[in-house]
């Protein structure tokens, strides 16, 4: 039948995510030297699923192309919806395209990385350990949001959404954990 629920009730669930959480802080470098990072800066590895999932490929369709171009070419009134953790509290949408989502998200990643590399540059505050504080909470998201769907009873389309949610997730994750990993060999993530 269907797979066993890691975690009965909601508080066993946000407890596992706070102990997650202190376990990720407690695998980062040093916050506030000026030392070079030590072997023990490293970051800890990324599952394997989440590696995947953040490399599958996104859809290659017009809408999709439409929507990472511009905000402007396609009605994205209702996509910020899908932002957010299921359950959804709406009805099924009638046609809200993942590809229109995929689109969108496309685009702010593109965005959101411009700014961090204005950032970088300018030598704000220290990118670093916001991105490794970022990866810490985006995981334990990730988690919850991955069990979720895996016990997931809602309709196809919410679960199609919740995948896309997923799927950027991992990407985010897995593209803070590198721009993390270069910071720390000493390289311009953003060249």
């Amino acid at each position: 039948m269907g797979q066993k629920a890691k975690y009965l009730t909601l508080a066993e669930k946000t407890a596992a995510l706070h102990r997650q959480k202190a376990n990720y802080a407690q695998s980062e470098s040093r916050k506030g030297s000026s030392k070079p990072p030590l072997a023990s800066s490293r970051l800890p590895p990324l599952p394997r699923v989440l590696i995947n999932l953040a490399n599958a490929s996104l859809p290659d369709g017009d809408l999709f192309h439409c929507a990472s171009q511009s905000a402007d070419n396609l009605d994205e009134s209702e996509l910020p919806q899908w932002d957010n953790n299921p359950p959804y509290a709406m009805p099924p949408p009638p046609d809200t395209p993942a590809e229109v989502m995929h689109g969108r998200n496309s685009r702010l990643e593109k965005e959101q990385l411009q700014q961090r590399a204005r950032k970088y540059n300018a030598g704000g505050p220290d990118l670093c350990t916001e991105l490794k504080h970022a990866i810490g909470v985006l995981l334990g998201e990730w988690y919850i949001l991955q069990d979720y769907i895996s016990d997931a009873r809602d309709c196809d389309r919410h679960i199609k959404m919740a995948q896309c949610l997923l799927q950027w997730r991992a990407r985010r994750i897995y593209l803070y954990h590198t721009e993390v990993e270069k910071m720390l060999n000493g390289l311009d993530p953003y060249i």
